[in-house]
């Protein structure tokens, strides 16, 4: 009795671990619930992929230049279905070139790979618009618009003025009203305005024309203790019927998201004016662009500044609230340096060109400085 019970026993233990063992490895084919980030290509904004140019400007005289300018990006695996499998999940673990994310801690529950990409293409168009918008600005040129209204901020004195699709017509401080026909006439306006200023906006409602009185608002802190100088209407604003004066083509295909909008500026802004903005520099970078020509905070960049180093780029401009994650991962021998604007991104590209970068700001600097260090 007593060796049959032993014998039992022990067919139990088999049968338990083979059961354990099939479970294991079921878990490490089948999809899981983590996906893995890494670096992804780098591609030089100023050049071609497979004969087709990734940037192109007709219309108007264009000029050559020797700077290599970088979009960086980031390479997922596992979207927002399901994730990489467990033998992914595990080999990620151990690569200190890959990081793995819950898939929820990137995508709604609701979301799917579908609604993803349909967003992210979307957010890439929009990057392309008001990257070009930007650069063209900078360049000296203007691109008429309609400014139309998406919605207000409940906190600011625009809340009960202004409601959805309105069109913005004009504006007027101290006694002086700016028509509004670009996005830069309306931001340069406000960036002279200090918060609290009483501001007079014209506006279509139904074809109808009226004006709204009400006080600007402060921008909030940034993350780096940074305040932005001038005001904001507390208006969000969606741009229309833009009237580029020339035309401007993208070769990017099947990447998405906005990241790549202050590069697509900054090379527009150099093959518009004459000779080589960085010299013969391998230059990197990322960041939102937005019409009135501020960069923006991106994901991923820990990632992206290792996709510019495979390049060989020696510099990466990052914005500035971002600067708090590069700092100890930037790849040997590069420079890192912190822009919030377009005209920052301009400024250190020259510098870098001129050999002499003492007077930009790197994001070592922006993260010791910053209140949250």
């Amino acid at each position: 009795m007593r060796h049959d019970g032993t014998v039992l026993k022990q067919r139990r233990l088999y049968i338990s671990g083979g059961i354990f063992g099939l479970a294991a490895c079921v878990s490490l084919v089948l999809p899981g619930s983590f996906m893995i980030e890494q670096a992804g290509p780098a591609l030089d904004v100023t050049g071609d992929v497979d004969g087709v140019q990734l940037l192109d400007i007709s219309g108007t005289d264009t000029y050559s230049s020797d700077t290599q300018l970088y979009m960086t990006t980031v390479s997922a695996f596992g979207n927002a279905d399901y994730g990489v499998s467990g033998a992914q999940a595990l080999l990620a673990l151990g690569s200190a070139e890959q990081q793995l994310i819950p898939v929820r801690a990137m995508y709604a529950k609701e979301e799917s790979a579908s609604d993803v990409d349909e967003r992210n293409a979307a957010m890439m168009t929009s990057s392309q618009d008001s990257g070009t918008v930007a650069g063209l600005e900078a360049a000296g040129m203007e691109v008429p618009m309609t400014l139309v209204v998406a919605g207000t901020d409940e906190a600011s004195g625009a809340a009960d003025k202004l409601a959805e699709n309105d069109v913005l017509t004009s504006i007027e401080v101290d006694g002086t009203t700016t028509e509004i026909t670009t996005f830069s006439d309306l931001s340069a306006v406000l960036r002279d305005a200090p918060a609290g200023t009483d501001v007079t906006v014209g506006f279509t409602r139904d074809g109808t024309a009226k004006e709204a009185t009400f006080a600007t608002q402060a921008y909030e802190t940034d993350n780096t203790g940074w305040d932005q100088p001038g005001s904001r209407l507390g208006v969000y604003l969606t741009p229309s019927d833009l009237e580029f004066p020339v035309d401007v083509t993208y070769g990017v295909e099947n990447i998405g998201g906005p990241s790549a909008g202050t590069m697509f500026a900054l090379a527009i802004y150099d093959d518009l004016t004459e000779g080589s903005l960085g010299g013969d520099s391998k230059i990197a970078g990322t960041g939102t662009m937005s019409f009135a020509g501020e960069v923006g905070a991106i994901g991923g960049v820990q990632h992206k500044m290792v996709g510019a180093a495979s390049e060989g780029a020696e510099y990466f401009l990052s914005p500035a609230t971002n600067c708090a994650e590069t700092v100890g991962y930037e790849p040997a021998g590069m420079e890192v340096f912190s822009i919030r604007t377009l005209q920052d991104a301009i400024d250190a590209t020259e510098a870098i060109g001129a050999g002499d970068t003492s007077s930009l700001t790197t994001c070592a600097q922006v993260a010791a400085d910053s209140p949250e260090n």
